[in-house]
């Protein structure tokens, strides 16, 4: 029990430190959507009436694609689920693939951006400390040369 304590609080913190170094809606996106297309189906319904018509319309469409296969291709109703459902999965693992490439796009966007912002802030800093060495030397050097 306590490995499995030990590895949900190491990627709660790998989680946190992701979202605060590339942002919320990166992560947003790269946790949010394998989500979706794992537990898809069980989500719909807890997301409200929206997504229940959208779940119903699939539901409409895998049927009307059943009877379709079994009428064309003479096949029985568990060989076509069994075609609809293996057919979807492709599907839903080529629009993942896509979907994971762009949102890595993204996120190498992202990371690329934060990184020139702190690389930028760290060069006028540096700038700003040339800066006040310069103005302090300068007023020495101008105290000194009216005292002498």
């Amino acid at each position: 029990m306590k490995k499995i304590e030990r590895l949900r609080t190491e990627l709660i913190a790998y989680a946190s430190a992701l979202y605060h170094f590339v942002g919320g809606i990166t992560v947003g996106l790269v946790l949010g959507i394998p989500t979706l297309f794992l537990f898809g189906d069980t989500l719909l319904s807890l997301l409200g009436h929206g997504l229940i018509a959208l779940h119903i319309l699939f539901e409409i469409f895998e049927s009307i694609t059943g009877h379709f296969l079994e009428w064309a291709f003479h096949l029985s109703k568990r060989t076509a689920e069994i075609i609809i459902f293996w057919s979807s999965l492709g599907v839903a693992i080529g629009l993942m693939g896509h979907l994971m490439r762009k949102a890595h796009i993204v996120a190498r966007r992202a990371v690329t951006s934060v990184q020139e912002r702190r690389l930028a802030l760290a060069e006028s800093s540096k700038i700003a400390v040339w800066i006040r060495i310069a103005l302090i030397i300068s007023s020495l050097s101008a105290t000194l040369f009216l005292f002498t």
